[in-house]
């Protein structure tokens, strides 16, 4: 029996037992996987009609087992998760309550290796200014919006998908200065579906939410693994900012303490964390967004 593990293409002969039992020689079926677009801070705009009420929703229609949201998983539950976008901790929180698991998959280079390649990028000027010009016409079209809600805009439009991937295919590139000045976007990406993949273990429905400029990325890190992505049609009617339960607003204020208290001092974490602490500057921004609910939920 300790040749089963040998040579799977001989099962039938050196197993038969395990070759009649389609129960355990068959494979099993590939889960079925969601890309669904965040918008970051843009989900505490009332006009952009995408807020986090509406991404639960969405999320939810998809009844996940598991959802891979934008935290690594040395940042999870730890003084860094605030440096991370606020509607993953939001998802981290809520999650177990819909029935389903939480799974931080992001991953993130060094900042220094990031801000290396960025001074490297800034020195080739052709290239800083195709890089330039792409965002800036990505910037342009979130400017433009003015739609029923921007998840049909972003996640749900063919147009914006292309702009993208054009972006981060074409100028930004693979393994260039400007892809590892971005994040190291394409290994960021294919780490992203790597953790997720890794840790959903049998789950038959896996939901993985990023922020709407990874989806073209993620679906082709899953197509190279064999794995069709589906980016679904929105399943939500725009809800209005709504309330936050008092546990996602005790984490975000908890994310934010530990922040603070990085870029004060008060909280040792490594040179390269604090540094893209003080990069991101994240803190006002998350003072300002909980500051918005906390004012929500005393409202008459």
């Amino acid at each position: 029996m300790k040749q089963c593990g040998l040579a799977v293409v001989a099962l039938g002969s050196i197993c038969p037992l395990l070759a009649q039992n389609p129960a355990l020689s068959a494979p099993s079926a590939a889960p079925e996987i969601f890309l669904v677009g965040s918008v970051h801070h843009m989900h505490f705009e009332e006009r952009y009609h995408y807020s986090l009420i509406d991404l639960q929703t969405q999320v939810r229609s998809l009844h996940p087992d598991v959802v891979c949201g934008e935290i690594t998983p040395e940042a999870f539950n730890g003084p860094m998760e605030g440096n991370f976008p606020p509607e993953a901790a939001m998802l981290a929180e809520m999650a177990p309550g819909w029935g389903a698991r939480f799974i931080p998959a992001d991953w993130r280079v060094s900042f220094a290796w990031q801000d290396r390649a960025s001074q490297q990028e800034a020195r080739d000027k052709v290239k800083a200014a195709e890089v330039d010009a792409a965002q800036n016409k990505a910037k342009a079209y979130f400017a433009a919006f003015s739609g029923d809600s921007l998840y049909d805009y972003t996640s749900g439009s063919a147009p914006y998908l292309a702009m993208v991937d054009h972006m981060f295919e074409e100028v930004i590139g693979e393994n260039t200065p400007s892809d590892i000045a971005a994040g190291a976007w394409h290994e960021r990406n294919r780490k992203i579906v790597e953790n997720c993949l890794t840790e959903a273990g049998s789950a038959r429905r896996i939901v993985f939410v990023f922020g709407s400029g990874h989806l073209p990325q993620l679906r082709r890190q899953l197509a190279a693994r064999g794995l069709t992505a589906q980016i679904p049609s929105r399943a939500f009617t725009p809800a209005g900012l709504g309330t936050m339960p008092p546990a996602v607003i005790a984490r975000w204020q908890r994310n934010l303490k530990n922040l603070e208290g990085i870029a004060d001092g008060s909280i040792a974490v490594s040179a390269d964390n604090l540094a893209k602490v003080k990069d991101t500057n994240r803190a006002p921004a998350l003072r300002s967004e909980i500051d918005l609910y906390l004012a929500r939920q005393k409202a008459p």
